[in-house]
């Protein structure tokens, strides 16, 4: 017969125990984001050495009075790993308690038994997966429902390294637990035959073998192995939960006696310790979990038992609710977590604030996922007892036709009225990649490009740059300027024919007489000083001119330390094109939408997060304090500067730089749609706003070169801003606005006669 005691034990302390499991995991989640990913317990490829996992650990200083609170934070977080350990005890104590209550120790329905796990898993879980599907179109943060990694997860496969944290990296604690509950009648046959004892000692030391080898064997696999992907790896701790029900049911008094004393909470602290310690190590790592797990587990068994029985009324308290609706509570919290957290607060107080808004909608999300799987669920049933399986099957099939037809409507929708970058630069159309420069426009072509707000022709010559070909050889009675520089001179977001060059050319020619003044254009976007001198290496020779320009932006410090190899990866010449239909059923145009629509601003408003797109539109980067790679920056931009001053004295040439400033240095904030809340250039803390046009000053002026600031163009100008107020270069007026200054100071300075 059963003892009475089981029942109330049943229902109130396993889930205080669940409960605190996810609690531990909320916080690891918190603290990874704010404090980076720990060493300890998380052996990878890439794990340092001993020293520095140790010296990780070291306290953090420097916060005054939050340091104290800060580390407690900090360490408890890190450690939340172990939260894991607790819900695989608890579940194999869960399934096994259940189950002897009902059959004793007789063998049960193997069929009905998976059935009702796969009841308890598998709707919330692929409820979750449709309410993630949902957010890609609300918010661009989401499952795209054409994904191959996201049809392997829905049906609970995450074994791979590249499936393990898809999209949640949290999820992947689910496909283990599917695991072990398909070889748990196993596990019930090994234990009604070998009793709980030699089952737990026997799994222990076949799998601790087995995990040893695993982790001194895998490279690549070892975070995947270590962290439970194969449900060998931690299948001693679900055991040990099959083994202390059956302990609890049989003997309660004789376990109870085992737990109490003093004694036993001084050996838990140290077991915990002692499996804390040898997580530093590879070797550690086969036992380490385990003695964490097993310790933690027994120490707040005696806690919340010592609780249930001191109150009776805990059965409805906010912390056994949170332990009945872990499962839900698990399923959403990271996404949230990742949404609203961010790695460097503005302040303290921002962080608590993100804390608990992340709380909050956790459990708002949590409780609406249960309520939506619940109203299917019984929708469901309804519908199949009516019309019966076949028609319900088909009428699923029509659903799921129109679910998938709304997100592939969304994606053209977006592809026609308002295309993003997809797959790459939205320039890539245009461009191929090039041995010596890195990319230029492919030769001869003309290209529509429509994207982020653009809608403009890019015409380009023979050699692959813009405009029209130049002539050769150089006529007796023509002056010839050569141009090199980046998007503002190519020029993005306008018709080749309106870029400043073409401009420049018209305005000087309208005003000279004798002459013939001829422009040259072989900027590109995304060119910087290690193209420019390229460039002007090559086709100073063969052009001969009398004039070359070098137009500047204040993000060359950051493009000379890139190389070409980087920027193609990042153009995109190795995917697919953007209208291949890997990408629309990837919905790639419409998760880049609604990340820049609809989520950054959200994220601005809410999660009083700057929305990270503005902030690389207005390249506020460029002006942050405390980057001490520009050092080498400088060094090399000054190389390249000397080299193409070098070049042109070489080919009779005068050289100037034209300066372009930032869209946030010479238009206000009203001006431009992208401008991220609660930044300012002006904060000397954290931005210097001349940085990047001093240094450029200070390396021209060592080798004699003169330098013509646009901003004086722009803010003595009387036109609007001239930068685009959804993107980052300039539009038609700008460009004649830069055209007018730089024929005015090319004929007062004497550079044009």
């Amino acid at each position: 017969m059963k003892d009475p005691s089981h029942e109330s034990a049943r229902l109130e302390w396993p889930e205080l125990m669940k409960m605190a499991a996810l609690v531990w995991i909320f916080i690891n989640h918190l603290s990874e984001v704010r404090f980076r990913y720990p060493y300890i317990g998380n052996p990878a490829s890439d794990w340092p050495p001993l020293a520095d996992r140790i010296a990780q650990l070291q306290p953090i200083t420097g916060f005054g009075s939050w340091d104290i609170a800060l580390n407690i934070w900090r360490y408890v977080g890190w450690l939340g790993d172990q939260g894991v350990a607790l819900f695989l005890i608890v579940s194999g104590f869960g399934l096994t308690w259940g189950l002897i209550a009902r059959y004793g120790k007789l063998p049960f329905k193997i069929s009905d038994f998976y059935f009702r796990r796969a009841k308890r898993i598998f709707p919330l879980w692929w409820g979750a997966h449709f309410l993630f599907m949902g957010t890609l179109i609300l918010t661009g943060m989401g499952l795209s429902p054409f994904s191959r990694a996201t049809f392997l997860s829905f049906l609970g496969i995450r074994i791979t390294p590249e499936l393990l944290y898809y999209f949640s990296p949290a999820w992947w604690y689910i496909p283990l637990l599917i695991q072990l509950y398909l070889i748990f009648p196993a596990l019930w046959y090994g234990l009604r035959r070998w009793g709980s004892g030699r089952l737990l000692l026997l799994s222990s030391i076949i799998v601790f073998l087995i995990r040893l080898a695993g982790l001194l064997y895998f490279d690549n696999y070892l975070d995947a192995w270590s962290r439970g992907a194969i449900f060998i790896t931690r299948l001693p701790e679900f055991v040990f939960g099959i083994c202390f029900a059956a302990w609890l049911f049989e003997n309660p008094e004789k376990t109870a006696r085992y737990l109490k004393g003093t004694r036993v909470w001084t050996a838990l602290i140290a077991l915990y310790l002692v499996g804390n310690l040898l997580s530093l190590t590879l070797a550690g790592m086969t036992v380490g979990p385990f003695l964490t797990g097993v310790s933690a587990f027994l120490f707040l068994y005696k806690l919340f038992t010592s609780i249930t029985a001191r109150l009776p009324n805990i059965t409805g308290s906010p912390f056994v609710w949170i332990g009945k609706h872990s499962y839900s509570l698990f399923l959403v919290h990271l996404p949230v977590v990742m949404t609203f957290m961010s790695p460097d607060p503005s302040n303290w107080y921002d962080t608590l604030f993100r804390i608990l808004a992340s709380i909050a909608a956790t459990v708002v999300l949590a409780v609406l996922l249960e309520k939506l799987v619940d109203i299917v669920t019984r929708w469901v049933g309804r519908l199949n007892k009516t019309y019966g399986t076949f028609k319900l099957v088909a009428g699923t099939a029509i659903c799921a036709g129109l679910f998938i037809g709304i997100f592939i409507g969304a994606e053209l929708a977006v592809r026609r009225f308002d295309p993003q970058e997809v797959a790459g630069w939205g320039e890539r159309e245009s461009l191929e990649a090039h041995d010596e420069f890195g990319w230029r426009l492919i030769p001869s072509k003309t290209t529509h490009l429509r994207w982020e707000s653009y809608d403009y022709v890019v015409s380009s010559n023979s050699l692959g740059f813009p405009g029209p070909e130049p002539t050769v050889p150089k006529a007796s009675n023509m002056y010839r300027i050569m141009v090199t520089g980046d998007a503002f001179s190519s020029a993005e977001g306008v018709n080749t024919e309106q870029a400043w060059p073409r401009l420049l050319e018209r305005a000087l020619n309208a005003r000279l007489s004798g002459k013939k003044v001829e422009v040259l254009n072989f900027a590109i976007t995304g060119y910087g000083p290690n193209q420019y001198q390229k460039v002007i290496e090559n086709y100073a020779p063969i052009y001969h001119p009398d004039l070359i320009i070098v137009e500047t932006f204040v993000n060359d410090l950051q493009d000379v330390q890139e190389t070409n190899e980087a920027f193609r990866a990042s153009i995109g010449f190795g995917n697919k094109p953007a209208g291949d239909i890997k990408w629309i059923f990837r919905l790639e145009g419409l998760r880049v939408w609604t990340g820049l629509k609809i989520l950054q601003p959200l994220k601005e408003i809410i999660a009083r997060r700057p929305r990270s797109h503005g902030y690389f539109l207005g390249n506020f980067k460029a002006f942050e304090l405390g980057h001490p790679e520009y050092d080498e920056a400088k060094n090399l931009f000054g190389l390249r500067l000397n080299e193409m001053r070098s070049t042109a004295i070489e080919n009779e040439a005068k050289l100037i730089l034209v300066s372009v400033p930032a869209p946030v240095q010479v238009c206000s904030e009203n001006q431009l749609a992208y401008y991220p809340q609660g930044i300012m250039l002006s904060d000397p803390k954290t931005f210097d706003a001349e940085l990047p046009q001093r240094i450029t000053f200070d390396l021209a002026s060592q080798i004699e070169l003169s330098v013509y600031d646009m901003r004086k163009a722009f803010i003595n100008s009387s036109t609007d801003c001239p930068y685009q107020p959804h993107n980052m270069h300039w539009t038609v007026s700008g460009h004649q606005t830069a055209a007018n200054y730089l024929a005015n100071a090319l004929i007062e300075d004497g550079f044009v006669r």
